[in-house]
């Protein structure tokens, strides 16, 4: 899989004329090789639902005289760059105003956009159980026909939302279901958007059984992995850091995807905002850092482009482009085929969950971004993993905060500590409403806190946030727990009343009842640790510092065991250790930056990184199977001294700028 792509957006109004009057096959193939691009996803069919190249099944852009997609597909093979097609499926304007009654209805009765602000403008619904997946299919059989030489069908807008449009309700009473019944409607659109995939799966693969096939939403849902497995040869991460994914949403996606075993890329734009920002620029810069954050957990690079309708390529943007995949060119032989080395197994409350299908898939779960959050910025290796992952490869597995936990899921994790692996819960994690905790933890359950507003934790000396003694506001209620024959891992105190209209004191909660309420903050019995704080959501929702102080030492109590890497890397850092096998090596990665708030467009922060700050003398200290023969800096070469003892290694590197890569080779 090509590690340097381009998706080359190119949704064109049909009221723009002189479509591609300026392209140059030569100058447009021979702008990314100058840039160091090895793969570029170019249009058959953009969202208004124009295709741009001649068809007959739906309407050639109509300010475009010639094939381009030909043309483009033509230039980039002949510089040595792929070419998969991109087609947009459930968003269609042609195919919405010249087939009406194709559109998704909303239950209300309404037909569905995609609009922002109360703006009418916006993409409109195509409803998949209407005669438009008939017509879509159509579409992709043209490309498989007239362009089977493309490298990759790249399938977008692949959700549905309920519909109770007329088509749907017949499908639905066709079916035995109820189109009035919220729970039937939930469950054709399941069948609606399975029959979609089947589809458009079958139409490619009547013409070629390997050509690459990826359907996206915008964000790989969580669990199960066949879901992902059974249509995509290959994923897309879909994750601008400025356009309300932000940086945090990319590390957790992609540790879930890694151990699944399915090729992926990480996908960024050159945009300072969203999609199709035609003279929006990041900083080279940030391209460095976003691509370097792709190769530390494993994955190709994407950067996403969108071009302008006369088929000009803009050099400001390849100017910005080049020097982030001349970087990754450089890196990518201690990239390819690396594993991750992972202490940590974080059980995805996502994965757990997730059980709805219709609408665009939600980007953000509080609780696992704040898992990941606080293991990022605590150093941590970890995966996230869902119900059918190999917990065994892991020394401790995490429920974060809300995981229920049924039958199945039990009799795994009982096993799994069996077998000596550890547990960490918190919050309602492993707690049965009608039964309490699922797991002998060494307490009983006695329900949540009434202190809504939140209550205090005082956690015994090994747990405590550095130098503070005292009880820590947590800014959220604990679950209340009497512990029996398990170790008290702290105490529990209460505000001396929850803060209510009748009962309030001070600007924010009342003072800390200076008795311990009786109730413990954590237990620990055997290999399992609990908590009765939701630290991880409370985390993510607070920014607490000593918040994530005392989290950080809980699961490193949790774990029980050295951590597998430890660096002197400020909070903003991040280290990942891959391990490539045939070259037996390690390689650690280490990044660094600050991104900064400088707006907010579409309810979505504008953090851009702005410029990067050099580190000096990072020490590190790597658990290691073996002493290496050297460490060395990538891709560079120079040695680096290092120290190897009971079974470590310890080096200093002496300059970090963005993003280092450390081979460690055995």
């Amino acid at each position: 899989m090509r590690f340097r792509q381009i998706h080359l957006d190119f949704h064109t109004s049909p009221l723009i004329e002189g479509i591609g009057s300026a392209f140059d096959p030569k100058a447009f193939a021979g702008a990314f090789r100058d840039a160091a691009v090895d793969s570029v996803t170019v249009f058959s069919k953009c969202h208004h639902g124009h295709s741009y190249h001649p068809t007959s099944i739906g309407r050639m852009h109509p300010g475009l005289g010639f094939d381009l997609l030909r043309g483009q597909i033509d230039a980039l093979h002949g510089a040595d760059i792929k070419a998969p097609v991109y087609l947009s499926a459930a968003w269609d304007e042609y195919a919405a105003d010249t087939h009406p009654e194709w559109r998704l209805v909303s239950p209300p009765g309404e037909t569905m956009v995609r609009s922002r602000d109360n703006n009418p403008t916006g993409w409109a619904f195509l409803d998949f159980s209407s005669p438009y997946l008939d017509y879509l299919g159509r579409q992709v059989d043209e490309v498989m026909t007239n362009y089977g030489d493309a490298d990759g069908i790249f399938i977008d807008i692949c959700f549905q939302m309920q519909s109770v449009s007329i088509h749907a309700r017949r499908a639905m009473e066709k079916a035995g279901l109820d189109w009035e019944n919220e729970t039937d409607r939930e469950r054709f659109v399941r069948d609606s958007v399975r029959n979609f995939y089947e589809t458009v799966t079958a139409t490619v693969r009547r013409h070629d059984a390997k050509m690459p096939l990826f359907f996206n939403s915008g964000h790989v849902v969580r669990g199960p992995a066949a879901r992902h497995q059974a249509y995509n040869t290959h994923l897309e991460l879909e994750s601008l850091p400025t356009a309300g994914w932000g940086y945090d949403h990319f590390p957790v996606s992609a540790r879930y995807v890694d151990p699944l075993g399915i090729p992926f890329i990480g996908m960024t734009g050159k945009f300072h905002f969203t999609w199709g920002e035609i003279g929006g620029y990041k900083r080279p810069e940030a391209l460095v850092y976003e691509c370097g954050a792709m190769l530390a957990h494993g994955a190709g690079c994407s950067i996403g482009d969108h071009l302008h309708p006369t088929g000009r390529i803009d050099p400001a943007t390849m100017s910005i482009i080049a020097p982030a995949y001349q970087w990754v060119a450089e890196r990518e032989p201690w990239a390819r085929g690396s594993q991750n080395r992972a202490q940590i197994g974080l059980l995805s409350l996502e994965a757990v969950e997730s059980t709805q299908e219709s609408g665009a898939p939600a980007r953000h779960s509080r609780v696992d971004d704040g898992a990941v959050r606080v293991l990022l910025e605590a150093g941590y290796c970890f995966d996230v993993l869902d119900t059918e992952s190999d917990f065994s490869r892991y020394q401790l597995l995490i429920l974060p905060d809300a995981v229920p936990v049924g039958a199945a899921l039990k009799q795994t994790i009982e096993a799994y500590v069996a077998k000596g692996g550890r547990v960490l819960l918190t919050g309602r994690s492993g707690v049965d409403a009608e039964t309490g905790f699922v797991f002998d933890v060494g307490a009983e359950w006695q329900g949540t806190s009434p202190m809504a507003g939140g209550d205090y934790a005082q956690p015994i000396a090994a747990l405590q946030a550095d130098g503070i003694g005292e009880p820590v506001f947590m800014y959220v209620p604990s679950e209340r727990i009497r512990v029996s024959d398990g170790e008290s891992l702290g105490d529990v105190h209460e505000p001396y009343f929850d803060r209510t209209p009748k009962h309030f004191s001070g600007h924010i909660h009342s003072p800390v009842r200076p008795e311990a309420s009786g109730y413990a903050s954590g237990v620990r019995k055997g290999n399992y640790v609990y908590c009765s704080h939701p630290v991880f959501s409370a985390y993510h929702q607070v920014g607490a510092v000593r918040m994530l102080e005392m989290a950080e030492k809980l699961i490193a109590f949790a774990l029980g065991e050295p951590r597998l890497i430890e660096t002197s890397l400020p909070r903003a850092g991040r280290v990942t250790v891959r391990h490539q096998a045939d070259e037996q090596r390690d390689i650690v990665h280490l990044l660094f930056a600050t991104p900064a708030m400088r707006g907010n467009l579409w309810d979505a922060n504008i953090q851009p990184i702005q410029d990067l700050v050099e580190l000096k003398d990072i020490k590190v200290r790597l658990q290691v199977a073996a002493t290496p023969k050297s460490v060395s800096l990538v891709p560079s070469g120079a040695t680096l001294g290092f120290v190897a003892s009971a079974g470590a290694v310890e080096f200093v590197v002496p300059s970090l700028l963005g993003h280092q890569m450390i081979a460690v080779n055995y």
